[in-house]
């Protein structure tokens, strides 16, 4: 049986210094042999602040972002005019990680808190504080309410309610999906944006974007979204008329006239987007079947309404089919295209 001290062999100590670089030692601390256990090390791909990092680009996902250790940078720019401080210069750095101090800040996410810091005189006037730069525990700390993606003020909307409570919505991009996030002021919110007195949902950013029509923007429809205060009218004949299922209680906030809050699946993200067209392209219920609304407008009305149809899904999509069919027919015979 060899020795003990003849199988020693260096053992590769993977250590990440600031910005996420990795330092690497050795130490005979193992029977390992040494080329497999090197091995093993820098195929590690849990990296800095337990991100993982992408064996081809190098690079480390933060969830909103891709961050370059290499360089001590993010890829990609904060949105700005969001998080900046006259106070501290490097705020205003939009690529930097963390205040360019990762010995004290880190960011572990990517997320934002929203905290509401008491009633305005109404619910659009309502005092928030947005921050891009904690993590989700301080989040909670001051009473905020953590979201995917970073948070604005274009993009969130405060509501009062009949009991005189503040609930708020915020939309979201996070590179390759939107999140529509809703709840009541204070809620307690995990990593992923889930906790009591809150609803979240996403969807694809490019499959939203696909349904745009006649211009506009995925970020204007974002702001459109979380700022409509409007709630769904037409009450459970509405939800069963046009929403994803044939009850009296099928879920739906956006399918109907007016709409607002977390879209509850595939059909009331696309009656989202629906709404969102009609505002741009000026469009009303009235342009249903009036024959002296332009080619323009009327051209609009149809592609909107196709969409809805196309990416409603399910039974949905065949209730939305029957509706818009006949609006379309009669666009189609008055503005020969």
């Amino acid at each position: 049986m060899p020795k003990l001290s003849d199988e020693l062999v260096k053992v590769l100590q993977v250590r990440m210094l600031r910005f996420g670089i990795a330092s690497t030692t050795r130490s005979p601390i193992s029977r390992m042999p040494s080329a497999a256990c090197t091995s093993n090390a820098l195929s590690l791909r849990s990296r800095s602040t337990g991100k993982e990092r992408d064996s081809e680009s190098g690079l480390d996902y933060f969830g909103a972002r891709y961050y370059g250790s290499s360089m001590g940078r993010f890829m990609s720019p904060d949105h700005p005019l969001i998080d900046q401080h006259p106070e501290n210069p490097q705020s205003w750095n939009l690529y930097a990680y963390a205040r360019n101090n990762p010995l004290i800040n880190v960011d572990p996410t990517g997320l934002g808190c929203i905290t509401d810091l008491g009633q305005g005189s109404d619910a659009n006037h309502e005092k928030v504080e947005f921050n891009n730069s904690i993590n989700s525990d301080d989040c909670a700390g001051q009473h905020g309410t953590w979201v995917p993606g970073d948070v604005s003020a274009n993009n969130t909307g405060a509501y009062r309610g009949d009991d005189g409570s503040i609930s708020f919505q915020a939309t979201t991009n996070t590179g390759g999906n939107v999140y529509y996030s809703s709840f009541v002021s204070g809620a307690q919110t995990d990593a992923n944006g889930v906790g009591q007195g809150a609803s979240i949902a996403h969807a694809s950013a490019d499959w939203l974007s696909s349904q745009i029509v006649g211009g506009g923007s995925l970020d204007q429809m974002m702001s459109f979204a979380a700022r409509r205060m409007e709630p769904r009218g037409g009450g459970d004949l509405m939800a069963l008329l046009a929403g994803p299922g044939f009850s009296l209680d099928a879920p739906d906030n956006w399918a109907g006239p007016g709409g607002r809050g977390t879209p509850q699946g595939q059909g009331d993200w696309a009656a989202m987007a629906h709404d969102y067209n009609f505002l741009t392209n000026g469009i009303t219920i009235g342009s249903y079947f009036n024959p002296f609304i332009s080619r323009a407008t009327a051209k609009a009305l149809i592609q909107s309404d196709n969409n809805l149809i196309g990416h409603a899904g399910g039974a949905q999509a065949v209730k939305m089919g029957m509706l818009f069919g006949v609006v379309n027919a009669f666009q189609w015979l008055t503005h020969p295209f």
